[in-house]
């Protein structure tokens, strides 16, 4: 039980903080806006010209894609097959059972990072999801595919730092960790997970601009 209310809190504490950044980007006033140079405006405003803000619809199916779809649960299977080749946790054993536990808190972990991240993207006015570049050349794509791994754009197209996507990933990790993983395990094994599964993301976005966009 006290795994579980420790849990709640972190969470509770997380859109606390997602709501209190929001807050402070809205209100900001314009001397506190960064310098930008003539060929950096021009950048942006090419970029944000070509962005149009996902629809509702749009938006909630790609939550559901992204939590349950195809692809999420072939990522998921293979990951509860690395767990099991690793024996992690040795708690859960082999077998079959052992892979449907495992199974089942990969599931469960990504919905939790989906659904924070989904959630704090509606009631911030965000959108955290991936897009491949439209610029050209290897590199610019390279910078915006890793780019989005740490960013949001609002509703004019603007890139800001995502709040929804980074607490999603530290929720995933900590809210199992304290709640459904064996009794060894804490908070500080969720944010080394967490950590984790943001620098994977990196390579899973590259992969998405480069080679296929899921």
């Amino acid at each position: 039980m006290t795994r579980v209310c420790r849990s709640i809190g972190v969470l509770l504490m997380t859109v606390i903080a997602a709501v209190s950044v929001s807050s402070q980007e809205v209100t900001k006033s314009p001397s506190e806006e960064p310098t930008t140079t003539k060929s950096q405006t021009t950048v942006n405003q090419t970029s944000n010209s070509d962005y149009v803000f996902p629809t509702a619809r749009k938006r909630f199916d790609r939550y559901v894609s992204s939590t349950i779809g195809p692809m999420r649960l072939l990522r998921t299977g293979v990951s509860a097959g690395l767990d099991q080749w690793r024996d992690e946790p040795e708690e859960w054993g082999q077998g079959a059972k052992g892979y449907g536990r495992r199974f089942a808190s990969s599931l469960g972990r990504n919905a939790i990072q989906q659904t924070v991240t989904y959630g704090l993207d509606e009631a911030m006015g965000l959108d955290s999801g991936f897009e491949k570049s439209k610029r050209e050349g290897f590199f610019p794509r390279m910078k915006d595919a890793l780019l989005q791994t740490v960013t949001s754009r609002t509703k004019s197209g603007k890139r800001v730092f995502s709040v929804p996507r980074l607490a999603g990933v530290y929720a995933g990790g900590i809210i199992p960790a304290e709640t459904w993983y064996p009794e060894r395990y804490s908070y500080k094994d969720g944010l080394r997970h967490g950590t984790k599964t943001l620098l994977t993301g990196f390579g899973i976005n590259l992969m998405r601009e480069f080679v296929i966009n899921f």
